[in-house]
Order: C-alpha cells, then sequence, then structure tokens
C-alpha cells in the first residue's frame, strides 16, 4: 500500500507536464522568480501540500533556472500515520536540459535518504545516500533529458492547442531514470475550484513511461499556470489545487481516511488460508488484461477466459528439506543499497538465525520464523526502510520484514528477490497490498514470509511482479510497486475453488 505515496509525492513535482518545441537557447525567455503552493486531497480529505520555488540564476556568465520543490503528506494506514517529506533542487538550462538535482526523502523514523547527480558531458554521476551510507556511480547520459522540474514552465515556451499531443523525456530521481511524458491538449472546461468558485481552464492529459495505465488529469489558466489536477490511482481520486500559501498550510483531515482499509479488495470468505494447497481465482481487472498483467511462474499460472478476466491458479510451493547450492545471476546474490547484505547487524542476524545450519533450504526457513520473531514492532509507519536500517531498529511492516529476509539470505550465499502482490487477510475477508520474499532453492523460487513466520506460505499469495533493489535503483524504487498502483481500484478478485 505504500507506494501510493511515493507516487504522490513524485506527481507533486511534474504538476505541469506539457509539450516542448526545441527552440535556440538565446530566444528562449528567462523566468521571472516565482513562488506557488498546492493543497493536497485524497478521496476529499486534506492531506498536505506542496511549494515550487523558481529561482532564475547565473552561473559561469550563463543564465540557469533554479528550482525547489517541497512536498509534505501525511497519510493514515490502518489506523497509524505514515508521515512523508521530499525535497527536489534542481538546475537546468533555459532550453529544460538538466544539469544537476538533489533529490531527499524523509520518512520517520526511518533515516533520510538522497540522491545527487550532475550531468559531464555524456554522463551522468550519481551520489546516493540510504542508511547514512554513502555510494557513488556513473550512467551513460543522453543529450536533451530534460530536468525534472522543467515540466512547469513548458506550457509558456510551446502552447499546446485542443487535439495536438507532444511527447518529451525527462529525468525522474525517484526512478532514476529517464521517462517518457505524452501529453494531449483537450478543451477548455469549467472547473469547481476548492473555494467553491468556478474557472474556465484548458485540461490536458498526461501520461508517463514509467507508470503506464496511470493518468493526470490537468486544468491550466491562460498564463499557464496549473490550477488543479486529479489523478485516480487504488481506487482513489489524489487531486490538487494552487492556492494560497495561508490555505496550502492549512490543518490536515488525515484521521479521515484511512487508505490501507479503502484500497482492500473485498472477496469471498477462504477457509484456514495458511493451509490451502490450491485455489483457481477469477480475476477481472477493468480496463486492461488481466493474463498481460499476472505474471507466471512457480507458483502461479494465468488462463484468460476474455477480454477483461482470467483464471489465475496458484498453488503453495513448500520450502524444501534441503537444497543444493543455486547457480544463479549476481544480482540475486550481491549487496544492493535496499538490501545490504554487507551490512554488519544484517551478517550477524543471519548468523544467529542460521546457527550451525549449513544447508540452504534449512537456513531459510530459520530465517523466515527468526525474522517474524525479531520484528516486534509491527508498525505502519514507515514508507519502505532498508534492510540494514530494519536490522538496526527491528520494527516495520511487511516491506521491512522481506528487505530484512532477502538481505539475510544474501548474507548467507543464498540468491533472494522480493515478491511484490496481495495477500488474503482473513479477518477483513479481504486481499491487501503486501510484500514478501522469495529464495532460490532446489531449482525454483520459493515463497517466504517473514510477517508471518509459518515455513513457507499457503495459495492466498498473489504475486504481481518480482523485485530485485537492484543496485541502479534509486532511493525511492517506485516502479517495483507500479503493478499495485495501477490495478488496485480496478481489480476484482473472485474465488472459483480452493484446496
Amino acid at each position: 500500500m505504500k507506494s501510493l505515496l511515493r507516487w504522490s509525492c513524485w506527481m507533486m513535482f511534474g504538476l505541469l507536464l506539457m509539450g516542448y518545441d526545441a527552440a535556440a537557447e538565446d530566444k528562449l525567455p528567462i523566468p521571472e522568480r516565482e513562488e506557488s503552493w498546492q493543497a493536497i486531497f485524497l478521496s476529499g480529505q486534506r492531506v498536505g501540500y506542496a511549494r515550487v520555488l523558481v529561482d532564475p540564476r547565473e552561473v559561469d556568465g550563463k543564465p540557469v533556472v533554479h528550482t525547489s520543490a517541497e512536498t509534505k503528506m501525511e497519510i493514515r494506514r490502518f489506523g497509524q500515520v505514515l508521515k512523508m517529506t521530499t525535497a527536489l533542487v534542481s538546475e537546468e538550462t533555459l532550453a529544460g536540459d538538466l544539469l544537476e538535482f538533489r533529490f531527499s526523502m524523509a520518512n520517520p523514523p526511518a533515516s533520510s535518504s538522497e540522491t545527487v547527480g550532475r550531468v559531464k558531458g555524456t554522463e551522468l554521476q550519481l551520489e546516493t545516500t540510504v542508511d547514512r551510507k554513502k555510494k557513488s556511480s556513473t550512467s551513460a547520459w543522453k543529450e536533451g533529458v530534460k530536468s525534472p522540474t522543467f515540466q512547469d514552465r513548458l506550457l509558456r515556451i510551446s502552447p499546446l492547442k485542443s487535439g495536438e499531443t507532444k511527447s518529451f523525456e525527462a529525468f525522474f530521481p525517484e526512478f532514476s531514470k529517464p521517462g517518457m511524458l505524452t501529453v494531449t491538449a483537450g478543451a477548455t472546461e469549467t472547473v469547481s475550484l476548492l473555494d467553491g468558485k468556478t474557472a474556465t481552464l484548458q485540461k490536458f492529459k498526461v501520461a508517463n513511461s514509467l507508470l503506464p495505465g496511470i493518468i493526470t488529469n490537468a486544468w491550466v489558466d491562460k498564463t499557464g499556470q496549473t490550477i488543479k489536477s486529479s489523478t485516480n490511482m487504488l481506487g482513489t481520486e489524489m487531486a490538487t489545487y494552487t492556492v494560497s500559501k495561508e490555505e496550502a498550510l492549512k490543518t490536515l483531515t488525515v484521521n479521515d481516511l484511512d487508505l490501507g482499509v479503502s484500497t482492500l479488495v473485498k472477496t469471498a470468505k477462504i477457509d484456514r488460508p495458511y493451509e490451502t494447497k490450491k485455489v483457481v481465482y477469477k480475476i477481472t481487472i477493468r480496463d486492461d488484461n488481466p493474463s498481460k498483467v499476472l505474471p507466471m511462474g512457480d507458483t502461479q499460472s494465468v488462463k484468460s477466459t476474455g477480454a477483461e478476466i482470467a483464471e489465475l491458479t496458484v498453488i503453495a510451493l513448500p520450502i524444501p528439506a534441503t537444497s543444493p547450492p543455486e547457480k544463479v545471476g549476481d544480482e540475486y546474490l550481491k549487496p544492493t543499497r535496499f538490501l545490504q547484505s554487507d551490512d554488519e547487524r544484517v551478517i550477524e542476524h543471519a548468523r544467529l538465525a542460521a546457527g550451525n545450519l549449513t544447508d540452504a533450504a534449512q537456513m531459510a526457513r530459520a530465517m523466515e520464523k527468526y525474522v517474524r520473531e525479531k520484528l516486534t514492532n509491527k508498525n505502519f509507519s514507515t514508507a519502505l526502510a532498508s534492510a540494514g536500517e530494519v536490522a538496526r531498529s527491528l520494527e516495520g511492516d511487511c516491506t521491512e520484514h522481506a528487505v530484512l529476509l532477502a538481505a539475510m539470505l544474501r548474507a548467507k550465499q543464498i540468491p533472494s528477490r522480493i515478491a511484490v502482490g496481495l495477500v488474503y487477510v482473513e479477518s477483513l475477508q479481504a486481499f491487501g497490498g503486501h510484500m514478501w520474499t522469495e529464495a532460490r532453492l532446489d531449482g525454483k523460487w520459493v515463497p517466504l514470509d517473514g510477517t508471518l513466520g509459518r515455513g513457507g506460505i499457503g495459495a492466498t499469495h498473489i504475486k504481481l511482479a518480482d523485485v530485485l533493489f537492484a543496485e541502479d535503483d534509486s532511493i525511492a524504487p517506485l516502479s517495483s510497486f507500479a503493478p499495485l498502483m495501477t490495478i488496485l481500484g480496478k481489480l476484482d478478485v473472485g474465488v472459483a475453488s480452493v484446496e
């Protein structure tokens, strides 16, 4: 469920996503210093605000555009409040080409994370800090990729007429890579504003290649300023309004909305879910094909039965009694920014959990139980902490259990990855967003759930994606949660049979 938070914070930095026509640098206007404020609402409840400051400067005798953007949000999940603050500072040319940026994210009690990037010729130099540890890397850079904040100026440079569609590539620090933005200009509409008044504004639809299936609608005035935006995801509408500072900073109404509860997918009752060996589900995804969305693998198979309907068969895959060493790619064994299997605390937990065991399957079983017992503070106030942080704090929800277990497995040279999907919650008779761990044992990817610690799982975990949390992921690996974000709100789960 925490994927919504990361997307919401990212979207606040992209409120104005318009098309761009390349023009000579010396013919482009230098923007004036300007500050704007937005109020953020989820399902009609005020949950946060955003502030953007555009500040033109001169560097080495050339004009640059310095932009700082800050977003603060508070969202209730299963009775607990999750607080998220993001800050983005960027410098770009007048044409919008990225020069450098600094992106940080704070989500107490987890430590703050930060990525700093600088374009040097044909390279992008990155320095990322996660769990107070810095790592540097470089990647190829393509000329013409825009700054993540350039979209704020696009409409004033290159207006779009109704029916026109344009695309451009921009870099998004939250994904640690560029993405293609496609903008379609619509007609003018009469739009209701936050104060009850109406305004005649032009509507734009914005699609992002990094999160396909999620469309943002923006309503823009004649000066090129976005007055209102709206995005539907997880079955919830997120709306923003450009307002005064005083209005943006008004008291939040977060206590009236519980995102964890509101995004549950109700279904038929499944008795003894942890003991299930096989469950056949009838999956319906409105406006999408489930057979293209749901992955095939060692635990599930998919058969299309209609344009929006599929039969999903999930089987339990028990932890084998023993397992020989597995030969897989290094990406499943090496430490990464979020799976710090070389962290001394992670290594110590792996040692304590495994004891004198040497067989991979036996160690995996012991580690699953160990994580369940050690993370005594089961809370929903953290968006996503890294394995190193969890090894120290020993608290969190399913994501923290999953990353710690995956890192501990790697510390003992057992290949691991993360699974993102849905789990059946017996007390609520519904499916909710979930994350668990998979270990490569006896030639298969075997599910382990550190939140349960039951020695494997039944057939009531529906997988939507495999996640590596690879070394080149940014401090907010949003793409890992994209499957949840794009189908919740459109998903129906029926139970056809249970064994």
